[in-house]
C-alpha cells in the first residue's frame, strides 16, 4: 500500500515530470542552465533527469529518495517500425555481491529495498530502428511502481534461481536468459573484471561482475502498458 507520506513526497516530482512531458533533453538542459556544449557521455541524459528532480546521483545502498525508500529509474523507450513501443534495454537495479547474496534469504535480501518502490521516468530514445541523440530524447511520462503479490512472487522465484547458482559455485554460469522479471547481467569493464564468489565448497572463486537488472519483459508488460503514450504514438 502506498502511504500518504509517499504521495506527499513524490507529488512535487510528479508535477516536474508532467511539466516536462514533450520536452527534449536539450530543452531540459536549457531550463537547468547546463552548458549545451558539455559532452553527453553514455547515461548523461539520465543524470540530467535526476538533476531536474533535484536528486543527487549516488552508488550507495540507500534509496535515491531515502525518506520514503524510493528508487528513481530512467526508462528509455523505442518505437519499432511496426509502431510497437518497447523498452530499449534492460534496467540496472543493483550490483550483485555474490558472497552476500549466498547468505541471504528472500526476506532479508537487499535487492528487495531496491524494487519495493520505484519512480519511473520515461523518455523516447529510439524511433523506427534509429537511435536518437541524447539531446533529442523526449520526455514521455512517469509511473510509480510498487510490486503486488503476484509480481513479488515472480521476483522471489527469479532471485532464488540466481541465488541457487551462486551457492553451488556456478556464479560464472549465470545468464541473462534466466528469470522472468530479473536477470543477472554482466556489468564491468571487460571479461577480466571479476570479484569473489562462493565455490560451493566453503571457499571462493573469481567470477565476472554482474548486476541485477529488470528484464525488458518486466518493463514491457508491467510498466509500458500503464503509460500515457499518446504524445509519441501516431494516430
Amino acid at each position: 500500500m502506498i502511504s500518504s507520506k509517499v504521495i506527499e513526497t513524490l507529488t512535487p516530482l510528479f508535477e516536474i515530470i508532467k511539466n516536462a512531458k514533450g520536452k527534449t533533453i536539450s530543452q531540459i538542459k536549457d531550463q537547468l542552465f547546463i552548458n549545451d556544449k558539455c559532452k553527453m557521455k553514455k547515461g548523461a541524459s539520465g543524470l540530467i533527469i535526476e538533476n531536474l528532480l533535484g536528486i543527487k546521483n549516488n552508488n550507495r545502498d540507500e534509496a535515491d529518495i531515502p525518506q520514503i525508500g524510493c528508487e528513481v529509474k530512467i526508462l528509455p523507450l523505442q518505437i519499432n517500425k511496426n509502431g510497437e513501443v518497447k523498452a530499449k534495454e534492460p534496467t540496472a537495479i543493483q550490483m550483485i555481491n555474490y558472497c552476500e547474496v549466498a547468505k541471504e534469504t528472500w526476506e532479508t535480501a537487499k535487492l528487495r529495498s531496491k524494487i519495493n518502490l520505484t519512480f519511473w521516468v520515461v523518455y523516447l530514445a529510439k524511433e523506427n530502428g534509429k537511435a536518437k541523440k541524447q539531446d533529442d530524447y523526449v520526455i514521455v511520462d512517469y509511473f510509480l511502481g510498487h510490486p503486488n503479490n503476484i509480481q513479488n512472487a515472480i521476483f522471489k522465484s527469479d532471485w532464488e534461481e540466481i541465488q541457487e547458482y551462486i551457492i553451488r559455485g556456478d556464479a560464472d554460469k549465470l545468464s541473462c536468459s534466466m528469470g522472468m522479471y530479473l536477470e543477472p547481467k554482466t556489468k564491468g569493464a571487460n571479461n577480466k573484471d571479476k570479484t569473489d564468489a562462493p565455490d560451493g565448497k566453503g571457499g571462493t572463486i573469481r567470477a565476472r561482475r554482474r548486476a541485477f537488472y529488470y528484464k525488458k519483459n518486466f518493463t514491457n508488460t508491467q510498466i509500458i502498458p500503464k503509460l500515457d503514450l499518446s504524445s509519441i504514438k501516431n494516430d
